[in-house]
């Protein structure tokens, strides 16, 4: 059963906290066509140059192509050199966007978005100082953990992309026929 988009990032709020100065959620689940950003542009939306710079408020995934897709954000600060192009000095940047390798819709679930939190933050050396528990990873050789990274992953790709093939894709999208192995090709039953 698929989360309500809400519970996820009440998870996401419980599980990684807010930032301190803003009380907003650090990591959070968005719809692309929904986020607008304001930036300080030399150009009209039209595209005619200007004189003085202008701010806009324009969408944000839009520019980089992405629509229609639930993206994972998480928040950062803007360097010094960029907060003049923003309003803001704390942004919500793209992490993660959910479509498929052909760039289809993907739903969200917990476990890719627990997954790909943990690559960001074992990639940048920070650990998740929200756990609660003991690492259940201690004592354990690397080999073993290659070994259970390898399984998640494949688990989280069976779950997300399942059987990719192009009998199954017809069956999903409601183009494909099933005939039953007891029926030949004309229809008739066989005993």
């Amino acid at each position: 059963m698929l989360e309500k988009i809400e519970v996820l990032n009440k998870r996401l709020e419980d599980y990684f906290g807010q930032d301190t100065y803003s009380d907003r959620p650090i990591w959070r689940l968005v719809w692309s066509d929904d986020q607008y950003e304001k930036q300080l542009l030399d150009y009209t939306p039209e595209g005619f140059k200007l004189i003085h710079p202008r701010w806009y408020e324009i969408p944000k995934y839009k520019i980089i192509g992405v629509h229609s897709r639930y993206i994972l954000e998480r928040l950062v600060i803007v360097p010094i050199s960029n907060q003049k192009e923003l309003t803001t000095t704390s942004s919500y940047e793209p992490m993660w966007v959910f479509s498929d390798r052909n760039d289809d819709f993907i739903y969200p679930k917990w476990q890719a978005i627990e997954h790909v939190i943990d690559c960001v933050y074992t990639a940048i050396g920070k650990h998740n100082s929200t756990v609660k528990y003991r690492d259940p990873d201690a004592g354990k050789s690397t080999r073993d953990l290659i070994e259970e990274e390898r399984d998640k992953i494949k688990r989280i790709q069976d779950d997300l992309f399942g059987n990719e093939t192009d009998v199954t894709d017809a069956l999903n999208v409601k183009d494909g026929i099933v005939v039953p192995s007891n029926y030949n090709v004309n229809g008739d039953k066989v005993q």
